[in-house]
């Protein structure tokens, strides 16, 4: 299905962006994936179809994942918030609509704290930042510098048994939509060279003891950006009371509740996604 999109690389702070881009509507949607082992495409895929005949899409694989360039440094909100500008600005775009999931929901969230003046619209999705704490935090943190947490993504991904079970427990609500070919494409993703690595670097350096390194939750009511959050009615990661909060402290914000899914909804269903989003970008854009 890759080959439905244009593919163009742009350099950012000398780290090499791949993009996949479709379509050619005045308006652009920049879709940013999540963390662990996504991609643009892991992620993206059935959704940049639906979306691409009325505007214009890109969904670059962020630094670490997928074909682009991985660093040496840590990977920070800041570093990607950095990235994601870089991109904006790469493409020669004024300003655009920024959709994003867990991580990439983050990374919206604080693109439309620290450069607003490029952003018409987010769509945080099951986002990271729309919480205090973790839950279970104080257990979270002694994880993420566990030896565990290093070795998980190689001895997961030898046995195609506990990715369903982890894609059952944690990401798709209905099991149906697992499908042998999505197991085998997060196994090869496992298995590669340091997979995993940049998740853990981000996850060392924005988990504190106490609670995250970028509060972006305290500052939800600065957000002056028109908000669309979608969310997983059963995500375990971001348990739904945290997006229903969030709707109420960030000012021009709407919900709209993918019920029974989990962390994964646009995967999961991405024709009610893609009509969720194009609905609201109808009536707040036209």
């Amino acid at each position: 299905m890759a080959n439905q999109f244009n593919t163009k690389r742009v350099v950012v702070d000398g780290v090499g962006i791949n993009c996949y881009c479709a379509g050619d509507g005045k308006q652009t949607i920049i879709l940013l994936h999540g963390a662990g082992v996504d991609s643009a495409l892991l992620s993206w895929e059935e959704v940049i179809p639906l979306l691409s005949p009325h505007y214009q899409v890109i969904a670059p694989d962020l630094p670490g994942y997928g074909a682009s360039d991985r660093i040496s440094g840590e990977y920070t909100l800041a570093f990607y918030t950095r990235i994601v500008k870089g991109i904006i600005e790469a493409f020669d775009l004024s300003s655009v609509i920024l959709a994003g999931l867990s991580l990439g929901g983050g990374i919206c969230l604080n693109m439309a704290l620290t450069y607003p003046e490029l952003l018409k619209i987010i769509v945080p999705i099951d986002a990271w930042g729309l919480f205090a704490k973790l839950p279970w935090h104080r257990l979270t943190y002694w994880y993420t510098r566990s030896k565990l947490n290093e070795n998980i993504y190689a001895w997961t991904g030898k046995y195609p048994s506990l990715i369903r079970w982890s894609l059952e427990y944690n990401l798709i609500g209905d099991k149906r939509r697992i499908t042998e070919n999505l197991i085998t494409k997060i196994q090869h993703a496992m298995l590669e060279a340091d997979a995993g690595k940049p998740f853990i670097s981000f996850q060392k350096s924005e988990i504190t003891p106490t609670g995250l390194k970028t509060d972006l939750f305290s500052r939800l009511e600065e957000i002056r950006i028109p908000t669309l959050l979608i969310h997983g009615s059963k995500d375990r990661a971001v348990p739904i009371k945290h997006a229903i909060q969030a709707r109420k402290k960030i000012p021009d914000c709407e919900l709209y509740l993918m019920e029974g899914c989990k962390h994964w909804p646009q995967k999961e269903r991405p024709e009610e996604f893609a009509s969720a989003i194009l609905a609201y970008l109808e009536r707040r854009l036209h």
